[in-house]
């Protein structure tokens, strides 16, 4: 009796792979041709920082330690290390009144014109686009305003057009 052999399966096969790669790159297109970019904007602030007085800067005058308090009817402004108030800038058509504010920062640089920070410290009902511009009043001399010219600690005539460009969040804990 003659028997069949029969063909043995090579046991080293290879799944044949290209069609899944094919489906993954047309996928991998149409996922990237379908997503949406969006522009993210950053705007730039530091955190608060402690420092002691030390026995060589007691012969300086204080620092400005100017510090805006955001609230919802109003903003008010606070100076040296005791927190004097220097003004209350009320709303204006529903808004703040960012002209007098930038007059009053105006006013602030010019009689300390090395300070460069500035501390808010608003309220959580404070909406953040009302914080973003009150941020770039503090920033620059508005348009149309002349430059700051000042003298400094080392009695140099300086011309400025940057107010407080040093943003700094006060947090409450």
């Amino acid at each position: 009796m003659a028997f069949r052999q029969r063909k043995k399966k090579k046991d080293n096969c290879k799944p044949n792979i290209i069609p899944i790669l094919d489906a993954v790159f047309i996928f991998i297109f149409f996922l990237l041709m379908s997503a949406q970019f969006l522009e993210i904007y950053e705007i730039g602030s530091d955190a608060p920082s402690v420092k002691t007085i030390s026995e060589d800067n007691k012969d300086k005058k204080p620092p400005l330690n100017l510090t805006l308090e955001v609230k919802p009817n109003n903003i008010i402004v606070r100076t040296g290390l005791d927190g004097n108030i220097a003004k209350t800038v009320g709303l204006k058509d529903g808004n703040y009144d960012y002209g007098d504010l930038a007059k009053t920062l105006m006013t602030l640089k010019s009689k300390h014109v090395g300070e460069t920070s500035v501390i808010i410290k608003p309220d959580s009902k404070v909406q953040y686009k009302r914080l973003v511009f009150i941020m770039d009043t503090c920033r620059e001399v508005p348009s149309g305003q002349p430059s700051i010219v000042a003298r400094n600690d080392k009695g140099e005539t300086v011309e400025t057009r940057e107010l407080f460009n040093q943003v700094i969040f006060e947090t409450i804990i």
